[in-house]
């Protein structure tokens, strides 16, 4: 069964108000029989889905819109350049964390926890980003910390908690 054979009307090619048509359903977000309520012209406005019984404006069938270009050879070469260059900006996010540990060796590292208060300098060990150096108070609750890969912003036990 095509979609041309459930067209508006099936005996012309003009849709009419009260007949049927294929659009595209907003609730039910599927192709769906759809009684035509209301029309501009030659133009469908509203449709009423015959499956989840909701009245909305006319959207054309998902199927016979046209599908989605592929990627050109351009797309793809920039999004690859694109993903390289999220690659290489965590290089210098490594080697300011490795200069900042040898920074803190002295420091012994703390383990993490949202109501330990750390400061500025503090090595932190954390159970899922590993071990960091707090780089900057970001509030008085919340601090930024370096990490091997990424930099964070945790909660800490600051000035601004009640303990």
């Amino acid at each position: 069964m095509s979609f041309s054979s459930l067209s508006p009307s099936a005996g012309s090619n003009k849709p009419k108000v009260a007949s049927e048509t294929i659009a595209y359903c907003t609730k039910c977000r599927m192709d769906l029989n759809h009684t035509i309520v209301a029309m501009a012209g030659d133009r469908i406005v509203r449709v009423h889905c015959r499956t989840c019984k909701t009245e909305h404006a006319y959207k054309s069938p998902k199927g016979l819109s046209t599908p989605a270009p592929k990627d050109t050879p351009v797309e793809r070469e920039k999004k690859a350049a694109k993903k390289a260059e999220s690659r290489s900006e965590a290089v210098p996010v490594e080697a300011e964390w490795t200069k900042m540990m040898n920074a803190s060796r002295a420091n012994p590292a703390k383990a993490y926890s949202a109501k330990t208060p750390f400061s500025v300098g503090d090595r932190i060990q954390h159970s899922l980003f590993g071990e960091g150096v707090v780089n900057k108070l970001v509030y008085p609750n919340k601090v930024e910390v370096v990490f091997q890969m990424d930099v964070k912003v945790l909660i800490h036990g600051g000035s601004g908690g009640s303990n």
